[in-house]
């Protein structure tokens, strides 16, 4: 006999999992009606989790830049750093496939960018940087370093002009 605690760290609550099936596949597919439809019939849908990856609907609608059903899981109450067998967020998933705008919306949320993930403990900043988003580079590190705006400016300065590079080492 399988202990409903082993069933719960795979992920898989069978008292809803045809409708939780239907909300992963409203997120993924950028369904905004069907996931309020679904939340609204059962609003503990939101802590749904697909069998063995556990990806959860908010993974899923990261991964796929719908910031309307992010942001509609995050108010539904879905915990918002929720990882996967990856270890990865829905924040590192935004930022893997470039979704600034849910990248936005999670930062807002208040997600932390901070996290690791289990492979090679790399967060949401890593994903951005080896995927080339700078976009979604410029949010976490203003969500990181309050004065973006003065830092990025300062960056710029040191880039195009040696002496500038000087004036701060002094």
């Amino acid at each position: 006999m399988v202990s409903m605690r082993l069933l719960s760290l795979v992920g898989n609550s069978f008292g809803c999992s045809a409708s939780g099936e239907r909300l992963i596949s409203a997120a993924r597919d950028g369904d905004l009606q069907e996931a309020k439809a679904l939340l609204e019939y059962n609003p503990r849908l939101v802590r749904y989790s697909t069998f063995g990856v556990r990806n959860s609907p908010l993974h899923y609608s990261a991964a796929q830049g719908h910031h309307e059903i992010v942001s509609l899981l995050v108010e539904s109450g879905v915990d918002i750093n929720l990882k996967n067998y990856r270890g990865q967020t829905a924040l590192m998933q935004a930022c893997q496939y470039g979704h600034w705008e849910v990248v936005q919306t999670l930062i807002l949320f208040k997600a932390n960018i901070h996290r690791a993930d289990y492979l090679n403990g790399g967060t949401a900043l890593h994903l951005a940087a080896l995927n080339g988003h700078s976009r979604c580079i410029r949010l976490l590190l203003s969500d990181y370093i309050p004065s973006i705006p003065n830092f990025c400016s300062i960056l710029r300065k040191i880039s195009k002009n040696d002496e500038s590079v000087s004036e701060i080492d002094d």
